[in-house]
């Protein structure tokens, strides 16, 4: 196919059309690849396969035919866009405006492609960024095991004793509507402290013995409700003293040991965060010092991709009509910074050759393998591995790219 087959009439970004028109020659020898691929494929009363005779051939299967001279003109256009122009769409390329005429010799159309951003990455070293390191302080780590005491915090019932804000009441109540039940709920657990509880039941309750029955009004959508409750239990939470007993049930010897594990757990966290945080500052200069167009299709995937990350995050049910279209504004720009990395530092590794290889591969999977318990932990670890082998290379590779940048920046400690 010859350079002048195709015309580019429209660049936008990373969108390309281009006019093509093939004719002749080379018309010729498409439509004569496209007749033995039909010849070879089609089976015709009285002959064997791929012995049809041509006349027939170019009777009976002119549709069969006129597809395959359109996917071998497209597909020849491509290869020679990429031989000639070093173009190759990231998607699937949309072909429009089709016109055979086999008689002419000739077959046109318009191609839609889009393809990767063109660009030579831009001030990835010798620049400078703050990292954050917070010193682990005695409160924080008094905090800690505060939250720890909650968590291991248990309610114990009480007696003679009213309801009062710090207690939990286990009761069952009914709500009436215009005079008539409208629902009821047996054993609820209710937080006395919390402010989220039905207007009015704080009053109505506070006070109330074990066995008592109270009831209260309220409005709701202009709709009168009574709720009748009772009170089956009142209880009160118990946070477990930090004692010797308490301390060795978390697997410490004694508190400073267990002070000394905390530290240590907080620690580990705080420099998880700051690691985050540098890799952050270090993606947001590259952003800011490369400017370069998407492919508007990898971006919508990327969104698409996104959204039902974050419902699945969110247990937002199948049934629930949630649409991406009605947070556009919030994911968009996520996507798009996912991408402008991913096409950054892929640029960067290709400028300074910098490639994760099989070793590196299967020194990842080693540690894995060292970490499982069972045969079949192992076996589908390794499954795993094999399955996402690229996925997992490209991975390790923007990990070595950034270890590069952070070895040519200069990263200035600051406090939190």
């Amino acid at each position: 196919m010859k350079e002048g087959s195709y015309k580019k009439i429209k660049e936008e970004g990373c969108c390309l059309t281009y006019d093509v028109n093939i004719a002749d020659e080379d018309f010729s020898m498409i439509q004569g690849v496209a007749v033995e691929r039909v010849r070879a494929e089609v089976e015709y009363p009285g002959f064997r396969k791929g012995k049809v005779p041509l006349d027939i051939i170019n009777k009976h299967f002119s549709d069969a035919i006129r597809s395959e001279i359109r996917d071998i003109a497209v597909r020849n256009l491509l290869d020679l866009l990429f031989e000639k122009e070093n173009i190759f769409p990231v998607v699937s390329p949309s072909v429009y405006d089709i016109s055979i005429d086999a008689e002419k010799k000739s077959i046109s159309f318009k191609i839609y492609i889009e393809q990767n951003p063109k660009f030579d990455p831009k001030e990835y070293t010798d620049f400078e960024v703050k990292r954050t390191l917070k010193k682990i302080t005695d409160a924080d780590i008094d905090n800690h095991i505060n939250s720890i005491r909650e968590y291991n915090a248990y309610l114990k019932s009480v007696e003679n004793e009213p309801v009062s804000k710090k207690h939990y009441i286990i009761a069952d109540y009914e709500v009436y509507e215009n005079g008539n039940k409208a629902n009821e709920f047996k054993n609820q657990l209710i937080d006395m402290s919390s402010p989220d509880n039905i207007m009015g039941l704080d009053n109505a309750v506070i006070g109330a013995n074990k066995g008592d029955v109270r009831e209260f009004e309220n409005e709701f959508d202009g709709k009168k409700m009574r709720f009748v409750i009772k009170i089956n239990d009142i209880k009160e939470k118990v946070v477990p003293e930090l004692d010797d007993n308490f301390i060795k049930q978390l697997g410490a010897k004694d508190i400073a040991d267990l002070r000394e594990q905390v530290k240590k757990i907080l620690e580990a966290e705080e420099n998880e965060r700051s690691e985050k945080e540098l890799i952050e500052n270090i993606e947001n200069h590259l952003i800011s010092k490369n400017e370069f167009p998407l492919p508007p299709t990898l971006v919508r995937q990327e969104m698409e991709e996104l959204f039902e990350v974050i419902k699945k995050r969110a247990n937002v049910p199948d049934s629930e009509k949630v649409q991406l279209k009605d947070y556009e504004d919030k994911v968009k720009p996520v996507a798009e910074r996912n991408l402008k990395i991913t096409y950054i530092l892929h640029q960067i590794a290709k400028k300074e050759n910098i490639k994760a290889t099989e070793d590196d591969l299967y020194g990842e999977l080693d540690k894995v393998v060292k970490s499982l318990k069972t045969e079949d932990e192992i076996k589908r670890a390794r499954e795993l591995f094999e399955q996402r082998k690229d996925y997992i290379m490209a991975s390790m590779t923007e990990n070595k790219t950034i270890d590069f940048i952070k070895s040519k920046i200069k990263i200035v400690a600051g406090d939190k």
